[in-house]
């Protein structure tokens, strides 16, 4: 579907200096069979949007081995250089960014897990290096109007329980752990997270929302406006289902059981501080060997925007909309 589902949310902010708009992106899950024409469309919508900001809340990759020749790694690093000459580009870091394949893994009905974790720092130093690009790894990205904060969440915290060498998969959902990423946190300079600069846009990207609101962990975030996530792929709605869907279930998620909680952005309250992204490739490449279904979903996209409005005082301004690839 050679299209964009474009969300905007538009909320009242007038302790917030200026109006901003941010671009919003999540789940590239970068292969070779992400098609050029998709990436350049990417580029090309967020230059139409003229946003102040653009943000991509992890799973840039879809595995470190997308990445493993200078062609490959070339091919993602141009692109996301051309996307900084549109605004500054703040990443975070997802579970698929830490990813290497198993060669033994032989598909969804494997006994063998399919990733393996390993932190590569080539690949953030990589990121780092593209002009207007910052790879935010536990760090900040500060300026005059906005503090943005990328959360990593550990490997650990998305594969604890792998022990058994078994692939995660809807026969055999994986699990995220509360306690590890507890502790993610506890291990990060309170600073970045602590006594935030009122005057300004204070955004932290966060790649799984699955336990961002829990009564453990919201309380790290209270300072921030919102919480920026992707992670679930919408829940995998059809587009048909999805004009009417009103729930913040999914179908189906990655490594999750069916119909999993937090998988959409449901927005009613201008005090909600999470948005969760949908999916650029909704069903990845490494999900074969359904990966041709990809063709019959939209490019998920959406803007952030903090206005001085006082119509959004009350009930924040969400609206959701079908745009072709331009040409």
């Amino acid at each position: 579907m050679k299209c964009f589902y474009y969300s905007r949310y538009r909320f009242y902010k007038p302790e917030v200096k200026h109006e901003l708009k941010f671009f919003l992106i999540s789940d590239i899950h970068f292969s070779s069979k992400v098609p050029a024409e998709r990436l350049s469309a990417i580029t090309e919508q967020a230059r139409a949007l003229t946003p102040d900001y653009i943000i991509i809340a992890g799973d840039i990759i879809d595995s470190l081995d997308e990445i493993r020749t200078d062609a490959k790694l070339k091919r993602l690093t141009s692109w996301l250089e051309n996307l900084g000459t549109v605004a500054p580009v703040l990443a975070s870091l997802g579970n698929h960014d830490f990813y290497r394949k198993n060669p033994e893994f032989s598909g969804i009905f494997s006994k063998k897990r399919h990733w393996f974790a390993e932190r590569n720092q080539n690949y953030i130093d990589e990121l780092n290096a593209i002009p207007n690009v910052h790879l935010l790894n536990n760090s900040v990205y500060e300026d005059k109007n906005v503090y943005i904060f990328g959360l990593t969440q550990s490997p650990e915290y998305f594969q604890f329980d792998r022990d058994d060498e078994r692939t995660t998969s809807l026969f055999h959902p994986g699990h995220e752990d509360l306690n590890i990423l507890l502790s993610d946190i506890r291990q990060i300079d309170s600073k970045l997270i602590q006594d935030l600069p009122s005057h300004k846009a204070k955004i932290a990207i966060a790649h799984s929302p699955v336990f961002m609101q829990d009564k453990k962990i919201a309380p790290f975030f209270d300072e921030f406006d919102f919480i920026i996530s992707g992670h679930m792929h919408s829940g995998v709605v059809p587009p048909v289902l999805n004009d009417f869907w009103r729930s913040d279930r999914g179908i189906l998620a990655p490594g999750k059981l069916l119909f999993p909680k937090n998988a959409r952005s449901v927005i009613t309250s201008p005090d909600q501080k999470i948005i969760i992204c949908g999916a650029v490739s909704t069903i990845q490449g490494s999900a074969k060997p359904v990966t041709f279904l990809n063709g019959a979903f939209p490019v998920n996209i959406a803007t952030l925007e903090f206005s001085h409005r006082d119509t959004y005082a009350h009930k924040p301004d969400v609206k959701h909309e079908y745009i072709s690839f331009p040409s």
